[in-house]
């Protein structure tokens, strides 16, 4: 009787880049000197030395090199990444190649499925995604490998990844958003805010330790979303933190549109549900409904700080138009000058 053989995938290759390897063991060695445990520095010496007496200067190199990856590797480093891909089965079937490089400052880190590092990456991720696999590239500071926040960093992030990866979320990195690039760069902003807010909520609620807690990631979405009541946001971010799952095109609606993030809200003691039908909220980048520009700086309460003859004067030129709407301070002050005859 004839019997079946399972073909399995291929398993996931992490690739460190050597000039990484060197930077974490040496600044490694650095550090727990300096704190006083010379434990690796002498396991370090007692290896390399060696190497000076028994290779020529130009084998050293290849030697050094074996030598880096040895340490890195029984060292505990090359584990941190290979745990973190382990507490996600599901992404790694479908990644083949992971490339782990080193960057010089924090705001140059990053997770991303690999697409744009290079030629050499662009043609290797090429070659897995032939087989039906991806390719991710994350790029650290040597340092942050022995930071225990690593661990927590990149858990988050590859949750990302796996969202990034998943046909249901709906990925699109080509999504165009804003009218110009203030308005791109602000809704982009908020849609990272809100991804995150899903991420870390999920973490949680799965047991996990998130790279913020609760309370830091609603002083995060405060700081973005200012002008809604604080009670009416902490039933808004409540909403959004106990939502178990988003898709890509609702994080852009909700990051485009502030009506959409107020249709989250649910009740929670000291909350308050906003009314959203026929609500005019006046956000940083919407466009003036007079010269239909996108504005960072309304004029609100119109009625306080303008004559009437002043709103009848841009009602008569904008039929429809009323003090709810606002307008930017560029449009106020022109009006008051036509209004005025001045102009």
């Amino acid at each position: 009787m004839a019997t079946g053989v399972e073909v399995s995938k291929p398993s996931m290759e992490i690739r460190f880049q050597p000039a990484l390897l060197q930077e974490v063991i040496d600044s490694f060695i650095e550090k727990t000197e300096r704190e006083g445990d010379p434990t690796y520095y002498k396991e370090f010496h007692e290896l390399a030395d060696p190497i000076y007496e028994k290779f020529t200067l130009d084998d050293r190199e290849a030697e050094f090199k074996k030598l880096y990856q040895y340490l890195f590797g029984i060292w505990g480093f090359s584990d941190i990444i290979r745990d973190a891909f382990n507490e996600f089965p599901e992404l790694r079937q479908r990644v083949g190649i992971v490339l782990v490089k080193g960057v010089l400052k924090e705001d140059q880190e990053g997770v991303d499925v690999l697409r744009k590092w290079g030629s050499v990456e662009h043609d290797l991720a090429k070659q897995f995604e032939e087989k039906g696999l991806k390719g991710v590239g994350i790029k650290l500071i040597p340092r942050r490998f022995y930071d225990p926040a690593l661990t927590r960093y990149c858990r988050h992030e590859l949750l990302h990844i796996h969202d990034m990866l998943d046909p249901a979320f709906g990925y699109d990195p080509d999504t165009r958003v804003g009218q110009n690039p203030g308005e791109e760069t602000l809704i982009l902003h908020r849609y990272r805010i809100l991804w995150n807010i899903s991420v870390d909520s999920r973490l949680i609620a799965s047991g996990k330790e998130p790279m913020l807690q609760k309370e830091d990631r609603f002083k995060e979405f405060r700081s973005w979303y200012r002008k809604i009541p604080p009670a009416q946001l902490k039933s808004v971010f409540e909403g959004l933190w106990q939502t178990s799952y988003f898709t890509h095109s609702e994080l852009v609606e909700m990051a485009t549109d502030t009506l959409r993030i107020l249709d989250r809200a649910v009740d929670v003691e000291g909350g308050e549900i906003p009314e959203t039908t026929n609500k005019v909220m006046l956000m940083p980048g919407f466009p003036c409904p007079l010269c239909r520009f996108p504005t960072y700086t309304w004029v609100e309460d119109m009625e306080t700080k303008l004559e009437k003859y002043i709103l009848d004067f841009i009602r008569e030129n904008h039929p429809g138009w009323d003090v709810e709407y606002g307008a930017c301070d560029r449009c106020v002050e022109v009006y008051k000058l036509r209004a005025d005859g001045v102009m």
